[in-house]
C-alpha cells in the first residue's frame, strides 16, 4: 500500500499523455471520414481538406465543451435529493470518498432506474460528477454502495473522466457521419462522383471503405485504454475503502443482475461500472470493461 501514492501519480500523468494521443488521433479519423465524403461527392480535394480540419477541430472543442450536460441528460439524471433517505447516504459516501482520495466533493446525481449501476463523468475533479441509479441505492448494502463509490472516484482521481467522457462523444460522432455518408451514397446510387479513371475508382474505393471502417478503428482505439482502467480504478477503489469485498459483492449483485430496466441514451453506456443495455456483450471482445469474473477475482486477491 506504501507505493500506492506513487503508483496513482504515475498512472495520473500516462493517463494526460494518453488524453493528447487519443484526442490527435481521433481528430485525424474524424478529419478523414469527413474528407472521404467530400471526396466522395465529388468536391474538390484541396477544399475538403481545408474545411476538414477545422470542422473536425471545432467538433472536438464542442464536445469537451458541453460534455458533461450532454453525459448528464443524455442519461435522463437528475440531482440528488436530500430529502430522501437512500439518497441522503449517497452523498454523504461521496463526501466521504472525496475525503479519502483527498478531492473536492463531486456533484452527486441519481438516475431513477432498478438497474445497479453508476458512472463518474467531468473534465477534471473540480467538475466532476458522480451519478448512481435507484436500483443501486436500494439492493445495495451500506459497504457495497461504498464500493462502488470508491470506483467512481477513483476513475476521477486517476483523470479517466475527461479521456472516457470526451471520447464517448467523439466515438458517437465518427459512428453517426459514417452512417449518414453510406445512406447518401445509397440513396444517391453511386452518382455523386463523376470521376473517370482507374486512379479515381480506387482512391473512391478507399474513401468508402474507409468511412466503413473508421467507426470500428475509434471504437477499438477506445477499447484499448477502457478496460485497463477498469482494473485499476477496481484496485484504487479497494484502496480508498480498505475494503476490496465490498467492491467485490457489489460487482456479484451487479452480475446476477438481470437489465430489465435501462434509462438514458446507448451512447453514454460505456461510462457505467457495467453496461446497462448489452450486459450478455460485457465479457465479449467488443465489451468496454473486462469480465466481472476477472475482476471480482483479483479484487478478492489483494
Amino acid at each position: 500500500m506504501a507505493q500506492q501514492p506513487r503508483l496513482i501519480e504515475d498512472h495520473i500523468r500516462k493517463n494526460k499523455r494518453d488524453t493528447v494521443v487519443i484526442c490527435m488521433l481521433m481528430v485525424i479519423l474524424l478529419f478523414s471520414v469527413i474528407f472521404a465524403i467530400g471526396y466522395i461527392l465529388g468536391a474538390p480535394p484541396i477544399l475538403t481538406m481545408m474545411l476538414a480540419l477545422p470542422v473536425a477541430l471545432f467538433y472536438i472543442f464542442i464536445t469537451y465543451s458541453f460534455s458533461i450536460q450532454s453525459v448528464i441528460s443524455a442519461a435522463g439524471a437528475r440531482p440528488v435529493n436530500p430529502q430522501n433517505r437512500e439518497e441522503k447516504l449517497l452523498s454523504y459516501k461521496v463526501e466521504e470518498m472525496a475525503l479519502a482520495a483527498g478531492l473536492p466533493t463531486p456533484k452527486v446525481y441519481v438516475q431513477d432506474s432498478r438497474d445497479i449501476n453508476a458512472f463518474a463523468t467531468g473534465h477534471k475533479p473540480a467538475d466532476a460528477v458522480i451519478c448512481a441509479t435507484t436500483g443501486a441505492l436500494q439492493q445495495l448494502n451500506s459497504e457495497e454502495l461504498e464500493g462502488v463509490i470508491g470506483h467512481e472516484m477513483s476513475h476521477i482521481r486517476n483523470r479517466d473522466i475527461l479521456v472516457m467522457t470526451v471520447t464517448v462523444g467523439v466515438v458517437g460522432a465518427i459512428a453517426l457521419i459514417a452512417e449518414i455518408a453510406l445512406r447518401m451514397m445509397f440513396f444517391s446510387g453511386g452518382q455523386s462522383n463523376n470521376r473517370k479513371g482507374g486512379g479515381n475508382i480506387i482512391v473512391l474505393v478507399i474513401a468508402i471503405i474507409f468511412i466503413i471502417l473508421a467507426p470500428i478503428f475509434s471504437r477499438l482505439t477506445y477499447l484499448a485504454i477502457s478496460r485497463k482502467r477498469e482494473y485499476l480504478a477496481d484496485a484504487d477503489g479497494a484502496y480508498l475503502t480498505r475494503n476490496p469485498e465490498g467492491l467485490a459483492k457489489a460487482l456479484e449483485k451487479i452480475k446476477g443482475d438481470v437489465p430489465d430496466d435501462p434509462k438514458g441514451s446507448k451512447t453514454v453506456a460505456p461510462l457505467y461500472i457495467s453496461n446497462p443495455f448489452k450486459r450478455a456483450l460485457r465479457d465479449s471482445l467488443w465489451s468496454t470493461h473486462p469480465p466481472l469474473d476477472e475482476r471480482i477475482r483479483r479484487l478478492r486477491s489483494m
